[in-house]
């Protein structure tokens, strides 16, 4: 009982201790420019995230985008038993019928590990909203604070919420062999867009805003060309969204076949 205590008060005093200094920060904050100051005195630009990922930081950006491809590539070899071959699963929950073409349920277990009716409702609507501010967050990117990765994590959220509210029969149906070639699109439009800032520039991923004349993308008014800042906020939000969701199909399977195999064993 003494050791709860003790516990409760550290916690407590750690608590007030962070929550003190987190106020006395942002009432008594003193920015230094230093760098910023040259950023913003040469550039007008409506978004500085943006300006920092893809233009000042863009090499940086790609390596993170590696990055991810090799979380997957890691993920895939550990746990890829799911990912690359889905017939162990047929054969933990489902016996073939005498016509060899339907199949039905092992002990009428339902395989497709979902939730309740009540949160099947729940997940669609919620999931349907997540994916489309996902979508909003890339195309709108270079003029509000978001981006690529951002847009791209939110449509892989909307993702793992269908799976987890409905299991295998989720109505957001990306296959493993759907996110594989978008994972491999993503980052090949990606260099692709840098690479056209070669043969106009000499430089590797420089932002081109007018070629021929003619603007790459279109922009609002007084705003000025983004160039190819949307269409890098697109290939990172195809990669990053087939990269987490990758990712999530990878453990989640896994996770499936542990506890089958588990209940299996024990049901023997």
């Amino acid at each position: 009982m003494r050791n709860i205590i003790t516990r409760d008060i550290a916690v407590f005093l750690s608590f007030l201790f962070f929550g003190v200094a987190i106020l006395y920060s942002i009432f008594n904050i003193n920015v230094v420019e230093g760098v910023n100051a040259v950023y913003t005195s040469n550039y007008v630009i409506p978004n500085f995230v943006t300006a920092v990922l893809f233009d000042w930081r863009a090499f940086d950006t790609l390596g993170e985008c590696l990055i991810l491809v090799t979380s997957v590539m890691v993920t895939g070899m550990v746990f890829g038993r799911g990912m690359y071959n889905t017939d162990f699963l047929k054969s933990l929950f489902c016996e073939d019928t005498q016509d060899g073409q339907n199949a039905k349920y092992k002990n009428d277990k339902n395989p497709d590990l979902g939730f309740t009716s009540i949160i099947k409702v729940i997940t669609m609507p919620l999931s349907v909203i997540i994916m489309v501010l996902g979508i909003v967050t890339i195309l709108a990117g270079h003029i509000t604070p978001g981006g690529g990765f951002q847009g791209g994590a939110l449509i892989s959220v909307a993702y793992i919420l269908g799976i987890i509210g409905y299991g295998t029969k989720s109505p957001i149906g990306f296959t493993h062999h759907f996110l594989e070639k978008l994972e491999t699109f993503g980052a090949l439009f990606f260099m692709i867009m840098g690479a056209l800032g070669i043969f106009v520039s000499g430089y590797y991923l420089l932002n081109v805003s007018v070629l021929n004349g003619v603007s790459l993308f279109p922009s609002p008014q007084n705003m000025g060309a983004v160039g190819l800042i949307p269409y890098l906020n697109i290939a990172v939000g195809f990669k990053v969204l087939a990269g987490l969701s990758s990712i999530s199909l990878l453990l989640s399977t896994k996770k499936i076949f542990t506890n089958s195999s588990g209940l299996k064993s024990s049901n023997s």
